[in-house]
């Protein structure tokens, strides 16, 4: 989170990657640094173990495709 907050401080589009049970634990931290209203892409926890590598891969794509919408609204 911090990362992303410094990030987007330098003028660099950022978005934060975040699992969801670690969702309210970002916000928090992102209003600690300051920018409670950090972009966060919260996503569906992997379960690599436990999923077969075709839907993991697909999990990716969909969050790389959200990430990317992120990052093109921010630069604008």
């Amino acid at each position: 989170m911090r990362d992303t907050v410094n990030m987007i401080r330098e003028g660099v589009p950022a978005v934060a990657l975040v699992h969801e049970p670690f969702a309210t634990l970002a916000q928090l931290q992102a209003a600690q640094v300051g920018m409670p209203d950090a972009p966060l892409l919260i996503y569906e926890r992997d379960l690599p173990g436990q999923e077969p590598p075709h839907v993991l891969e697909k999990k990716a794509e969909a969050v790389a495709e959200r990430a990317a919408v992120f990052l093109l609204a921010a630069g604008k």
